[in-house]
């Protein structure tokens, strides 16, 4: 049997986010590319929706490393009320190609929200089958901010690829954190 869990758990943020229309929230690209770089050092792996100022955040991996996570969230302040929708043992990931995949999702969103009567992304007021069609959408989305790719030799050991991406994780922070100052002035 796996140790693997996969959790999924909404919470609230404690920043004012700007407008959708402006691209990727900034406190987000600041939080997507800590994730990055944490969970591949975890070994854990997901995908995250921001909208309407609440977080929609699957994570899987080894089930002690998945509850030290959502132990240091919990003490994040950033943001609140956080509440775990699903929580199952799981044989494989879903997200495996992804530390953190995020996933605008506007149009399918929009239209999941439509069928549901929602007016704004509230996950806190989703079903399991709502839940499990949002993790669906993740898992099918183009990522909107996508992880640079690690080329990897036959040769190349595990220590020169965590390296690797580490570097290129930087570099991707870095870029997004460029991207929030110029798309703010």
């Amino acid at each position: 049997m796996s140790d693997l869990v996969r959790i999924v758990y909404v919470s609230r943020s404690t920043f004012t986010p700007m407008p959708a229309e402006r691209g990727i929230e900034p406190n987000v690209a600041r939080i997507l590319s800590q994730s990055r770089l944490n969970n591949a050092r975890r070994g854990l792996v997901g995908a995250l929706y921001f909208g309407d100022g609440c977080f929609f955040q699957c994570l899987e991996g080894r089930a002690q490393d998945v509850d030290r996570l959502y132990a240091a969230l919990q003490r994040d302040p950033r943001h609140t009320d956080l509440k775990v929708l699903d929580r199952q043992p799981i044989d494989r990931t879903s997200f495996a190609a992804w530390s953190m995949k995020y996933v605008p999702l506007d149009a399918p969103m929009q239209a999941l929200l439509q069928r549901q009567g929602l007016a704004t992304f509230d996950p806190y007021r989703f079903d399991a089958t709502t839940v499990a069609t949002v993790l669906d959408m993740l898992r099918t989305g183009g990522d909107a901010a996508p992880e640079p790719a690690v080329a990897s030799a036959p040769t190349q050991d595990a220590g020169t690829a965590a390296r690797a991406f580490r570097l290129a994780a930087a570099a991707l922070a870095v870029a997004l954190a460029a991207l929030a100052v110029a798309v703010l002035t």
